[in-house]
């Protein structure tokens, strides 16, 4: 056990990189990635795409992202649980937050995106669709939040020790 926790900054390095790798991915594909797809045919001229077809390309987005969020949650629950737990209160409820958001982002909300697209183009327009897509929206905004304050918090968290000395 004590060789484990000679490793911990090995394991902090990592999951820092995780955070950031996984938050720097999701910005991309909500900030930067969505709006050229959806507005694809005003972008480039000729180009006749629908937004149910935009809503196909960044669904296939969202799912290679899900795969590295997926991983990122099960690192979340490994080092907070492990590693931190009994050093910290704040970190684990935070990292407990975080990973209730990847989870119900990649294995509820997504799941049902695709099955609403496999349904047809008809089915993206009724009320129950719009509702559920709006809270997706606010699950994946509220999913980069809490990975940028538990990125920072842990940040924080080094820079304060190492003036500290240890």
């Amino acid at each position: 056990m004590q060789y484990l926790f000679k490793l911990c900054p090995y394991f902090l390095a990592l999951y820092l990189l995780l955070i950031g790798i996984s938050l720097g991915a999701a910005l991309a594909s909500g900030a930067f990635t969505a709006p050229s797809i959806f507005r694809a045919a005003e972008i480039v001229q000729n180009l006749e795409i629908t937004t149910f077809q935009s809503g196909i390309l960044m669904t296939s987005i969202f799912i290679k992202l899900n795969f590295l969020l997926n991983i990122l949650a099960l690192y979340i629950i490994i080092y907070e649980t492990i590693l931190s737990f009994y050093k910290e209160k704040f970190t684990p409820l935070l990292g407990l937050i975080n990973v209730i958001l990847i989870f119900l982002f990649t294995l509820y909300y997504t799941p049902l995106i695709v099955e609403a697209q496999i349904s047809g183009e008809d089915s993206l327009y009724n009320e129950s669709f719009v509702a559920m897509h709006h809270q997706s929206v606010l699950v994946f905004k509220t999913l980069i939040i809490g990975l940028c304050v538990l990125f920072i918090y842990r940040v924080l968290k080094v820079i304060n020790s190492g003036y500290k000395g240890k």
